[in-house]
């Protein structure tokens, strides 16, 4: 991902008038194609490697139902076929990057970069009896409009990383195969027992924010970001007249609770009116270069909010994490460590009330010598498990909160990676890769398609191809 510095609007504004401004030459703006293809085999081992999916099985005949979605007497109830999957796959991947740069008389710079990925589906999806999408439906990674000056700053709007999420963080080692435990090992993994997603930095999400990032002053740089909620794109959100968590302005809404601990997504979220701000020192000492950030995320949290009462009722706590994290490099050598704690669950989502914080820690290393690059970094966090609290209607249509007698039991979630890459021209590599990674919850069934309580998941990946950045 290219790193543009940005600045605020009043800065901004103070640089287009300043009246003592030197004249430069003005540059219409310039369009430029760029992007990468990747193309990997993967061989997958992982628990309850099984794809389960629902299918109409009886009708509901017991009353009104007591989910949080409140469903009428009649209401179709679902149980889940299983297909049982390989372990071989071939993986493809690609984006189209449109890079627009252009400078006004005054000397700033301006511009967009617009991403186009082509696997906005993690599987194909029926439209209609015949009619389905594919899993390579083009769609928008990241697009956003940017405004440049070197003496104040820099500033982007639109859909992007923010400052902790990708954009100014340190520590986080991962050049060296397809990114290690952060890699593509996901493209091969399902989401059985939960040993797909990991908690990296990138996973805060891409919504519509504005973003400032300084220039570096003595070696330090700082950004800031804010966004409404976690939602991208044009339009409402709202995909029928019925209003629900998908709107992107929604801040209560029926079956909120509902979610959990996925609570953060993709786009169905409750998090509201998201910060970001880190602060980051780079230099050298003795020849060694040197970077270290920390950095602070904190949002809101949409309520709970009862269909036949209209009441609103606080099921979340709201999001905040800090994280700080330091990297060195020299001799081709690169180590690097980042810790992270606070209020969230594995997702980066809003947890529910009463669930302990998250704690992770992230190492790892890399060397590269001539055209090879080896590498490997290791990943471990603690979080709530399932949910200590549920959450119901009574028949007047109150939410009741129920705890959960036993409480809730401590997840593990770590795993590491290690991998290689060798440059075989200029943007042009051969990749291989081995990962694991492990999720484990005491007396939680993560494998229900196994006889007794499997208490833990693993998913191990070997990935082998070429990757073309252009």
């Amino acid at each position: 991902m290219r790193k543009i510095l940005l600045g605020t609007t009043a800065v901004v504004g103070a640089a287009l008038l300043a009246p003592a401004a030197p004249a430069f030459a003005q540059e219409a703006p310039t369009v430029r194609i760029g992007g990468f293809f990747r193309a990997y085999y993967g061989y997958t081992q992982q628990s309850g490697r099984n794809s389960t999916t629902p299918y109409t099985l009886a009708t509901n005949t017991s009353g009104a139902s007591s989910n949080l979605q409140q469903q009428a007497n009649g209401a179709v109830e679902s149980t889940g076929g299983t297909a049982r999957l390989s372990k071989n796959d071939f993986s493809t991947d690609g984006e189209v990057h449109v890079f627009v740069n252009g400078k006004t008389a005054n000397g700033l710079t301006y511009g967009a970069v617009i991403e186009i990925a082509f696997n906005q589906q993690e599987g194909r999806n029926i439209v209609q009896q015949r009619a389905s999408t594919g899993k390579t439906t083009a769609s928008i990674d990241e697009w956003y409009a940017f405004i440049a000056s070197p003496t104040w700053g820099q500033i982007r709007f639109g859909d992007e990383d923010g400052p902790v999420g990708g954009l100014m963080n340190s520590g986080v080692i991962t050049n060296f195969g397809t990114g290690g435990i952060y890699g593509d090992r996901e493209s091969f993994v399902t989401r059985q027992a939960n040993t797909r997603t990991t908690t990296s930095p990138g996973g805060l999400g891409d919504n519509t924010k504005i973003i400032y990032l300084s220039p570096q002053f003595f070696g330090f740089d700082f950004g800031a970001s804010f966004a409404f909620n976690y939602n991208e794109g044009e339009d409402t959100g709202c995909s029928s007249n019925a209003s629900s968590g998908w709107c992107d302005t929604a801040y209560a809404f029926t079956g909120a609770a509902n979610f959990g601990i996925a609570a953060a997504g993709p786009n169905q979220a409750v998090r509201r009116n998201e910060y970001q701000a880190a602060l980051r020192w780079r230099g050298s000492l003795a020849g060694v270069g040197l970077s270290v950030t920390g950095g602070y995320v904190g949002a809101g949290a949409a309520k709970e909010l009862s269909a036949i009462t209209n009441a609103q009722r606080s099921v979340f706590q709201p999001l905040g994490v800090w994280q700080v994290g330091a990297q060195a490099t020299a001799y081709g050598l690169t180590v690097g460590a980042q810790y992270e704690y606070g209020t969230s669950n594995f997702f980066w989502g809003n947890p529910m009330k009463g669930d302990r914080p998250m704690e992770q820690i992230f190492a790892g290393a890399s060397y590269t010598v001539g055209p090879f690059t080896i590498g490997g970094n290791y990943q471990f966090q603690t979080v709530e498990g399932a949910s200590r609290t549920s959450y119901s209607y009574n028949g007047a249509g109150n939410l009741v909160t129920t705890p959960n007698a036993a409480g809730a039991a401590l997840m593990r979630r770590f795993g590491y990676g290690i991998g290689g890459n060798y440059r075989l021209a200029p943007g042009l590599d051969i990749v291989a890769e081995w990962s694991k990674f492990t999720v484990a919850e005491r007396g939680r069934d993560l494998d229900p398609q196994r006889a007794g309580v499997q208490d833990r998941g693993t998913a191990n990946v070997f990935i082998l191809g070429t990757r073309l950045a252009f």
